[in-house]
């Protein structure tokens, strides 16, 4: 059932093919039974495999119901009734429709599908360029005093909106005020009037803000094959086969830490916890499972192989003869776990994501890892500042991707939130990555490799992918290790160490200093 499910992308665009080869045979005055039955077959199939997908049953109805979908039906049912003069007409109003309908996105789920598994294209960030709204839950707002909740209710009766706790299972409640955010889910009919119910929410005195609850997807960004003659020759003191296929290692010395490590006899005062919040990960990878701590089950597998392949990057099992290999040489130092914040599908929701920060810092988390993010509709983003805010209080320090939009990173979420370290991409002539924001303008901006990254993916299968989602993973790692040896580390001393034993880029102000862990390591024992 899982696979059905997971080819419900393919179903849809065999349903839009259908449509178009229906309007064919129309026009060229050709039988209709092979399209009228590959019609109804594709819609079949689409309705089945969508009944066994993980979405809740209001967006399997939200998008069997689209009202772009609803268009190319009406299209196709009334032309099947109508004289042939007319199929040139109904032909162009039909192909028109359906490229709207993949212009609009409705059909890209089914590209980066089909992309993924024939051409090799893997997703390697979280966009919102095109902001939507969750489905459960579209607003988000943070209350005054919880005196006041009955007050807004009342005002906003008309609506019959469902108001909840947005994040009911802190279990640090005196260290944020994530505890007055309240969820609003409007119903479908009163979608129309949200402007008018963000209004009505300011206008009660009763709110400090009101924010939208949007969806993340995932962006897809071609892999690379990476061959044995792209390596580099470095005595690592590892014997991980694909480790002379990490060019960054070169870039980075790693080399000359796994040597320090080893001739100091340097040993963790603490064994560090890395949560990567993504798309799960592949806990029994064999370059992974012998760091792995699982936090749930439901957690420990990963069909985007997103979090999988950020996973290998911060923590991979080293000197175990297979894969690759991490910024610790043993198993000592660091231990790496997983919060799923994105759907099988690929997407999530502020909401998730905010919930996700909150469950990793609830399970002693030393370092967060998100790559993920993408322009947002809200200037301020209190909700996530406040799961900073509670992440940096419970003692782990939050690494962003800066994102893959070759933009401003300020204008990108979480990666403009206060409380955070943002990572840009660098490729292997030391430049900006052409995909990769730049940091310039936010406090803590950094730089790692991103381009052309060989990690694990599910299945003991190793891929290379190019992102800024592939740089953050290296910048946890490395503070991975340096918590390890000072556990008391904060966010401000860790990213003075960073920066302050980094190395100059091409573009070092818009990028931010590429990290030496080596270095790093050496300034951390000296606090």
């Amino acid at each position: 059932m899982t696979t059905i499910a997971s080819l419900h992308p393919i179903f849809y665009i065999a349903f839009l093919l259908s449509i178009v080869w229906w309007f064919y045979s129309v026009y060229r005055k050709k039988s209709r039974a092979m399209p009228n039955l590959t019609f109804w077959g594709s819609s079949l199939m689409y309705a089945i495999s969508m009944y066994f997908s993980d979405f809740s049953l209001y967006q399997k109805l939200l998008s069997m119901l689209a009202p772009e979908a609803g268009v190319a039906i009406a299209v196709f049912l009334i032309a099947n009734n109508l004289k042939h003069t007319r199929a040139f007409f109904l032909t162009a109003v039909g192909i028109g429709s359906i490229g709207y309908m993949i212009y609009s996105g409705l059909a890209g789920d089914g590209v980066q599908y089909i992309k993924k598994q024939f051409t090799g294209t893997e997703s390697t960030t979280v966009n919102k360029k095109n902001t939507k709204l969750a489905a459960n839950a579209e607003l988000l707002f943070d209350i005054k005093d919880e005196a006041l909740l009955s007050k807004i209710k009342e005002a906003l009766k008309e609506f019959k909106l469902k108001i909840t706790k947005a994040f009911p299972d802190l279990k640090k409640r005196d260290f944020t005020q994530l505890d007055d955010f309240y969820a609003v889910d409007v119903p479908q009919d009163q979608l129309g009037k949200l402007k008018e119910i963000v209004a009505k929410l300011n206008a009660t005195g009763a709110v400090d803000a009101v924010e939208y609850n949007e969806v993340y997807s995932l962006s897809p960004i071609e892999k690379k094959a990476v061959s044995s003659k792209e390596g580099n020759k470095n005595d690592y003191l590892v014997n991980d086969p694909d480790v002379d296929k990490l060019w960054g290692f070169e870039k980075m010395k790693v080399a000359d830490l796994y040597r320090y490590i080893k001739d100091n006899k340097v040993k963790p005062k603490k064994k560090v916890k890395v949560f990567i919040l993504d798309t799960g990960v592949d806990a029994n990878h064999e370059d992974i499972k012998g760091k792995y701590l699982s936090v749930k089950s439901k957690y420990d597998r990963d069909k985007q192989s997103h979090g999988t392949h950020c996973a290998g990057i911060a923590a991979s099992v080293s000197n175990n003869s297979k894969g690759i290999a991490s910024f610790t040489p043993n198993n000592d130092f660091v231990t790496v776990t997983s919060v799923k914040v994105l759907t099988d599908q690929g997407w999530g929701t502020d909401k998730m994501i905010v919930n996700g920060i909150i469950e990793a810092a609830d399970n002693g988390a030393d370092v967060i890892s998100m790559s993920l993010g993408g322009p947002s509709r809200d200037n301020k983003q209190r909700a996530y500042m406040q799961a900073i805010k509670y992440a940096n209080r419970a003692g782990a320090i939050v690494v962003v991707a800066a994102g893959n939009e070759s933009q401003n990173a300020t204008k990108v979420t979480p990666a403009n939130v206060d409380g955070v370290i943002t990572v840009s991409a660098i490729g292997q002539d030391m430049d900006k990555a052409s995909f990769s924001n730049w940091v310039s303008d936010l406090k803590r901006g950094i730089a790692a490799p991103g381009v052309d990254i060989l990690s694990t993916v599910p299945g003991d299968k190793y891929a290379a992918y190019s992102g800024t989602s592939m740089a953050t993973p290296y910048v946890a790692g490395l503070l991975g290790l340096m918590k390890s040896v000072n556990p008391k580390l904060t966010t401000d001393q860790a990213y003075a160490i960073l920066k302050g034993t980094g190395i100059e880029t091409k573009q070092t102000k818009m990028t931010g200093n590429f990290i030496q862990p080596l270095e790093a390591l050496k300034a951390t024992l000296k606090k």
